[in-house]
């Protein structure tokens, strides 16, 4: 009986053994499972970044050249308000001469040919 009880504890002591290593497989196979799980994950995360990256360097163009188009458009209003500013000038001295030229016709009875047209010269066009 000794060799029965001793065969009955090997059996037993093999089923235990046959039990964790099929334990120890399963969590094996669950382990790489979820590596290849996360492997999948960090591969997903890197091109995310990767796009992330593409989308801010294509943000970062497209904002330099609205910084450019801004400068120029700057310099454009400054160059017509520098044109509005002379144009302004030039009809503030025409209006100066119309009026110089109205208060000197009403102030003479008669003109002669030769000083009706020295006052037109005022009239000229500035050569600027």
């Amino acid at each position: 009986m000794a060799g029965n009880e001793s065969q009955k504890q090997f059996l037993t002591l093999l089923r235990e053994f046959a039990s964790e290593k099929s334990q120890g497989e399963r969590r094996i196979v669950n382990h790489k499972k979820r590596n290849q799980q996360l492997q999948s994950e960090l591969e997903l995360a890197y091109a995310e970044v990767e796009e992330a990256k593409n989308q801010k360097e294509t943000a970062e163009q497209e904002l330099k050249g609205y910084e450019v188009e801004l400068a120029r458009n700057e310099s454009a209003i400054q160059t017509l308000e520098e044109g509005i500013l002379w144009i302004q000038d030039e009809l503030s001295a025409y209006g100066s001469n119309v009026e110089s030229l109205k208060y000197w016709l009403a102030n003479k009875a008669t003109v002669s040919s030769y000083e009706f047209t020295d006052r037109l010269m005022i009239f000229e066009p500035s050569k600027e």
